[in-house]
């Protein structure tokens, strides 16, 4: 039987500086591309979340029209949720403290929760937002003015605010946004009490 020489062939040097050079092109053109799906993932999930707080918001004033604008609270969906009667928006759940004036973290934190079916998970900004999908934050007098059922001008209205923790930044020991967050860090959402304005914002 005679001897048969397996020949063995591999990539020349120029063969191999071309594939590199393809896949280096490709890399460049593909990881932008993949980055830009993740911000964008995260802003669609932020404007469904804007869109159900603004319907859940909707859906209180609603009851509260059918309900003759008399009480200062509604029952929606079985939970009893707060509002001021000079506007008609939800405040929190407790049954005092029904001022949009007089807002704080917790009555922000309780309208996210109560208002919205199978709300992200949050805590208030000063907790650990590690495992939490938004922080919760009240910003004093920030929500400008409205004018009541009455004709009377309001001032100095309370904003909530509800930052998606994606975009913040976390201490690594305490899981605590820092800096604090407020309308310039982070993207997130706006909710203005006296005048049931929800609004999404990005830095």
């Amino acid at each position: 039987m005679p001897n048969s020489r397996s020949r063995q062939q591999g990539f020349s040097l120029i063969e191999l500086v071309i594939v590199i050079v393809i896949l280096g092109l490709l890399a460049a053109t593909a990881i932008p591309r993949f980055l830009n799906v993740t911000d964008d993932a995260e802003n669609a999930s932020l404007d469904g979340v804007a869109g159900g707080l603004a319907t859940a918001v909707g859906f209180v004033r609603a009851q509260w029209e059918v309900d003759g604008r008399n009480n200062n609270t509604v029952i929606l969906d079985g939970t009893s949720v707060s509002l001021d009667t000079r506007f008609g928006f939800p405040t929190g759940t407790g049954p005092n403290g029904t001022d949009v004036t007089a807002m704080n973290d917790n009555r922000c934190q309780q309208v996210f929760n109560s208002i919205l079916q199978s709300a992200p998970r949050n805590v208030q900004y000063t907790d650990d937002a590690r495992n939490q999908r938004y922080t919760v934050r009240f910003l004093d007098g920030v929500g400008g003015n409205a004018t009541d059922l009455n004709g009377d001008t309001v001032n100095s209205i309370d904003l909530c605010v509800y930052h998606q923790v994606a975009s913040l930044v976390l201490d690594q020991s305490t899981g605590v946004a820092t800096p604090t967050p407020d309308l310039n860090v982070g993207k997130g959402i706006t909710y203005n009490p006296g005048t049931g304005t929800v609004v999404s914002f990005t830095n």
